[in-house]
């Protein structure tokens, strides 16, 4: 039967009317402008988003339901941009072609026989965790199209990270069912692919938020004791915390998230705050002692032959190391260093055997006391003078190499050679101004690959050469 919605929902599913946060919505999250934190944040927010709201029929022929929700707000352009199709956060393929396509209504579901058969809503918190009944069955900030047999797999499991020896179910996209990895928990999670567990992550928060009240409740349900401790504060057990909190990080909030978050406003008449104000988690659960060092900033600046890296925090907390990291794609990334935490505001590490490359990127792997670890933003450094101003020859060599300047040296330089591993193992400390050809001698260097830097106060130029034996 074809239904007949009221002129809100019509107009929700053709305009996007609500395109920002109205104003003074959070006006009670504050005290004399500034936010409040830990409990109190929590406590507040779960009034905000639970008073007046409106709650969804889950089913209704004739009314707009939550099939009528996932159908106008879980779409996306296809590939070709002849169509929508469902935005299915489990099979998606953010970087390339799709490997599914669902269209709305049509191909919409409550069983399926395969991957890509047909999609139905997922409700990301388990129904069996809330004893499947409103207003908690229809809150659309936690229901998803999803594909069918996806959302088979994630079951009543809590989503987190799973172990690479211990797998027993992948997608195609590349979801996984399997024990988890994180440490704190032993038993079995749903990973959702990279690109959307920020996403999740910030549903649960928002579910432990909206519902808190109910934390007590819950926690006996099913398997939700695997991620709740039953209080109104912190609402969750530790690992779950650590795990969903370096998730939002890692994955930010998304145009997409922004998107819905305003058109279910349209409709349910509440927001995610965690959406709107992503600092809030840290508010809330900060106070926990759990969450990982509080970074304030990360910066990497070009000296004259090497790259000094600085960062401050002003907290650390069970915490063990910093781990610096660098690429020269930003995609893949190699451990040049480790940094001790210990409690200062400020740490650095100088990054002296730089690579063959134009461009290269920086970033940390924060590493609690359990193992468990968050990344900071990536920083990058364009090398300015990259091997175009360098020759090596003859390349391979065997005794000896002549280093060739397309320029000659304006200023007295230092010279060093380093191995593949970035050790240095060899040095001429000063290369005279006006030079142009310098002779260096490599018998005694064993077989392999090198790179030879020349730099001064103003130039920094390398090349990679190759001696055989």
């Amino acid at each position: 039967m074809l239904k007949t919605l009221p002129l809100i929902a019509l107009l929700f599913l053709f305009s996007d009317a609500n395109a920002q946060i109205p104003a003074g919505y959070y006006n009670n999250a504050y005290t004399g402008g500034v936010p409040k934190t830990c409990a109190n944040l929590k406590t507040a927010l779960f009034n905000i988003v639970s008073i007046g709201t409106n709650v969804l029929p889950y089913n209704s022929s004739s009314t707009f339901d939550t099939w009528d929700a996932v159908n106008s707000i879980d779409t996306q352009r296809n590939d070709a941009n002849t169509a929508f199709i469902m935005w299915d956060m489990y099979t998606d393929n953010p970087t390339g072609a799709e490997l599914y396509s669902f269209t709305p209504v049509a191909d919409q579901c409550g069983t399926y026989n395969a991957i890509g058969s047909c999609y139905n809503r997922e409700h990301s918190f388990p129904q069996a965790w809330f004893g499947a009944v409103t207003p908690m069955l229809t809150d659309m900030h936690h229901i998803f199209a999803t594909d069918g047999m996806s959302n088979g797999k994630h079951d009543n499991y809590p989503y987190g990270e799973v172990s690479a020896s211990a797998i027993d179910w992948t997608s195609p996209a590349g979801a996984k069912l399997g024990t988890c990895s994180f440490g704190g928990y032993t038993g079995k999670v749903f990973e959702p692919i990279d690109a959307y567990k920020g996403d999740f992550a910030r549903a649960m928060f928002y579910m432990v938020t909206r519902y808190q009240s109910s934390m007590a409740a819950f926690q006996t349900n099913s398997s939700a004791d695997a991620v709740l401790d039953g209080t109104t504060w912190p609402s969750l057990d530790n690992w779950a915390l650590k795990q969903w909190y370096k998730w939002h990080i890692q994955d930010p909030v998304s145009q997409k998230e922004i998107n819905r978050n305003n058109k279910i406003y349209g409709f349910q008449n509440n927001r995610n705050p965690f959406i709107d104000h992503p600092e809030f988690v840290k508010l809330i659960w900060d106070c926990t002692n759990l969450l990982p060092v509080n970074l304030l900033d990360f910066k990497a600046t070009k000296n004259s032959s090497s790259i000094l890296l600085q960062w401050t925090t002003n907290k650390e907390a069970n915490f063990n190391k910093y781990v610096v990291e660098r690429s020269t794609n930003g995609k893949t990334f190699y451990a040049i260093g480790n940094v001790k935490g210990k409690n200062l505001e400020s740490y650095s590490l100088t990054d002296q055997n730089l690579p063959d490359a134009k461009t290269v990127f920086y970033r940390l792997k924060l590493v609690d006391v359990d193992g468990n670890y968050n990344y900071s933003k990536i920083v990058s450094v364009k090398l300015q003078n990259t091997s175009a101003g360098i020759t090596v020859f003859p390349n391979p060599a065997i005794n000896a190499v002549t280093i060739k300047l397309q320029q000659p040296l304006t200023l007295n330089s230092s010279l060093k050679i380093t191995d593949v591993a970035g050790r240095e193992v060899m040095r001429i400390a000063i290369i005279n101004a006006g030079q142009q050809e310098i002779p260096v001698k490599v018998n005694q260097l064993p077989a392999g690959r090198y790179v030879v830097t020349i730099s001064n106060s103003k130039n920094l130029l390398y090349q990679s050469f190759l001696i055989t034996k």
